[in-house]
């Protein structure tokens, strides 16, 4: 059966939104590993988006690469990017409104950021110690869903005419008035969408609906809670679940302390450091699942290759046949495919070496 998609042409960006000073631009340089996003305390400190690509852990890879003794290990890469701050109005244009919604419709899967700490001395667009992430999450999803219903309102009619003398339109048209008459109830239009199935990557209606995206919400709290969490996160959590989708996920981080983590090259003081704030260090980081998560969101899997030169992880949307597969190294590979030797990996890992698992007959 046809399976929807997310990835166009494997585009794998991911979007921090949110209101201004919420922790997005902390959040994005704790992806970097250094602080090239500004994080200034004054809203709209990031005007155009920045970008970086950044790895997504893999034990697998690192052992691998120690069985073949290769010379360097390379992930496979999702692409996040730091956009705008979003306040109430943006739909209409208000603050960085247009640039935001033009922005986050380039992206495959929304990282929601809301603020879940206080604090006086960071400013908030509106109250910087009392804070409502219900609110404030609610705030920003209504923003975005006004944005889709003003595009699919413009967009259905001619739609509908076309669907006339197009079956493919006509078999989608269902759809698009259910994702219609589900943004003009105010909810978002993930909620429309077939269930266990994605927006298909070659549709050019449905991809450019902001809610119709996978969406991870993020509940940014304060570093001396990101232990336990705290009753901000709580509530949020609680709205969240009330409406959760197939694309929806929920988890909570602390983007300062996150940040400082990845500022620190010394690893064993960054596990004291970590330890001090009551957390494990045993277990992958918070960042890290939140890629974990976004992999699985894309429906990315991954394939390695390993040599002397370098052990490399290669993303291909899930499914892929092998020549498709091949096509991640190199387009030419997908045209000219012949075969592919396949060892797994635990067969690598009790063998010992590629040579090892031929002699007992472990390759596919």
């Amino acid at each position: 059966p046809f399976r929807y998609s997310q990835v166009r042409g494997l585009n794998k960006a991911c979007g921090l939104v949110g209101y201004p000073n919420v922790g997005k631009s902390s959040l994005f340089n704790a992806f970097v590993g250094s602080t090239v996003a500004a994080a200034e305390n004054f809203p709209f400190c990031t005007i155009e988006p920045n970008v970086v690509k950044v790895g997504v852990p893999d034990v697998r890879l690192h052992r691998l690469a120690e069985l073949c003794a290769s010379e360097r290990t390379v992930p496979g890469q999702l692409e996040i990017r730091d956009i705008a701050g979003l306040i109430k109005g943006a739909s209409a244009g208000a603050g960085m409104g247009n640039a935001f919604l033009s922005q986050i419709r380039g992206v495959q899967v929304v990282f929601h950021v809301v603020r879940c700490f206080s604090d006086q001395r960071i400013v908030h667009v509106e109250d910087p110690v009392n804070i409502d992430p219900v609110k404030e999450y609610e705030s920003i999803l209504e923003e975005l869903i006004i944005a889709d219903l003003e595009y699919a309102s413009k967009r259905l009619p001619a739609l509908r005419k076309k669907a006339t003398t197009s079956p493919e339109v006509a078999k989608q048209l269902p759809t698009y008035e259910a994702l219609l008459k589900c943004l003009e109830d105010g909810k978002a239009a993930r909620h429309a969408l077939p269930k266990d199935e994605e927006v298909p990557a070659n549709d050019d209606f449905l991809t450019q609906l902001i809610t119709a995206k996978p969406v991870v919400v993020l509940a940014n709290i304060a570093a001396e809670d990101a232990a336990s969490g705290n009753d901000f996160a709580a509530r949020l959590a609680e709205r969240i679940a009330s409406e959760a989708t197939a694309q929806t996920r929920f988890m909570v981080v602390s983007a300062q302390l996150e940040a400082e983590v990845a500022a620190l090259d010394d690893e064993e003081f960054r596990i004291e450091y970590l330890e001090s704030y009551g957390l494990d260090t045993k277990g992958p980081r918070a960042l890290t699942r939140v890629l974990e998560e976004s992999q699985g969101l894309l429906r990315l899997v991954s394939y390695l290759t390993v040599g002397e030169q370098e052990a490399r992880a290669w993303f291909v949307p899930r499914g892929s046949k092998a020549h498709e597969a091949a096509g991640a190294i190199h387009s030419d590979f997908t045209k000219n495919f012949e075969q592919a030797e396949i060892w797994s990996y635990d067969d690598l890992l009790r063998h010992g070496s590629k040579a090892a698992c031929r002699k007992a007959g472990a390759v596919k």
